[in-house]
């Protein structure tokens, strides 16, 4: 009887794992999060803007904190520039002071982000390609 009830309980854990994988990110519910993991980058964030095409990614200064990043980060993503996004999260997930609970919700906005990048560049957007070679090369360097 005890091994049927774990060949149970290991079948729920595996379908409520795999049910979790099928799911693809999404940028607003991870954005939101992140705002929720950083309430002070999300206070401070400025309005949300609309633009035409996003500009190139501003860089963030090397000593500005993890407040400042996701500042950034939030910004850029509410601008529809996601390179800018995940290169800022990039930046503030190796600062220190960021707590394992930051780190996850850094990950999944950055996961979300570049899924949606991909997904653009897949169904032949040149601007989305762009923004994705632009992640790249901050990762080579």
């Amino acid at each position: 009887m005890k091994t049927s009830c774990g060949v149970l309980v290991c079948l729920a854990a595996l379908a409520f794992a795999l049910g979790a994988c099928s799911k693809k990110p999404d940028v607003q519910k991870s954005v939101s999060e992140l705002e929720q993991a950083f309430p002070a980058a999300a206070t401070a964030a400025p309005p949300a803007t609309v633009q035409a095409q996003p500009a190139a990614p501003r860089p963030v200064p090397r000593q500005a904190n993890a407040d400042a990043m996701v500042q950034a980060a939030l910004a850029a993503a509410r601008a529809n520039d996601y390179a800018g996004g995940v290169i800022a999260l990039q930046a503030a997930q190796a600062r220190p002071g960021v707590t394992a609970d930051q780190v996850m919700a850094v990950q999944r906005a950055k996961q979300a982000m570049m899924a949606e990048l991909q997904r653009r560049a897949d169904s032949g957007d040149a601007r989305a390609l762009a923004q994705l070679k632009a992640i790249e090369r901050t990762r080579s360097q």
